[in-house]
């Protein structure tokens, strides 16, 4: 006489072991894609907003030069005096700033983030040579500015 077998449900152990293998393969994968993408994401944000602050610093001193109708650069090259208006822009290498001085009063344009700043005064050209850097991100901008009120 035959005895009926019972037909099996479900999933053997050895099935159930390489599923939750599998599963957490796929689970740390993408776990380490999304780390390694915001890493890389955090690293270009920085750049991009040092690339922002660099833009603008050199905004602001481009357009106070282009007004100028004379300018001088310090011995060292780390502040320009421009002499309509009174404005003075200087490298503070104490906390890394970029400042501006207009009248009495004083303003940080980029606060902690300048490596280095030089300005070099030639006749009626001033260039400007500025270096950012902040947590292992640099920016590098250099210009040559031409003043369109120039005395001599």
């Amino acid at each position: 006489m035959k005895t009926k077998t019972k037909s099996q449900k479900g999933f053997t152990l050895i099935e159930l072991m390489t599923a939750i293998a599998t599963g957490t393969i796929v689970v740390l994968a993408t776990g380490i894609v999304i780390v390694i993408g915001q890493t890389s994401w955090n690293q270009t944000w920085k750049k991009v907003n040092l690339q922002r602050d660099a833009s603008y610093a050199m905004l602001r001193m481009s357009q106070s030069i282009k007004a100028a109708t004379s300018a001088a650069a310090d011995p060292n090259g780390a502040t320009l005096n421009i002499n309509n208006g009174n404005i003075i822009f200087s490298y503070v290498e104490d906390t890394n700033d970029l400042q501006c001085q207009l009248g009495g009063q004083s303003q940080t344009i980029i606060n902690g983030k300048v490596e280095d700043l030089q300005f070099n005064v030639a006749g009626n050209k001033v260039t400007i040579d500025l270096r950012l850097e902040e947590d292992n991100a640099q920016a590098h901008f250099v210009s040559t500015v031409m003043m369109r009120n120039y005395g001599g």
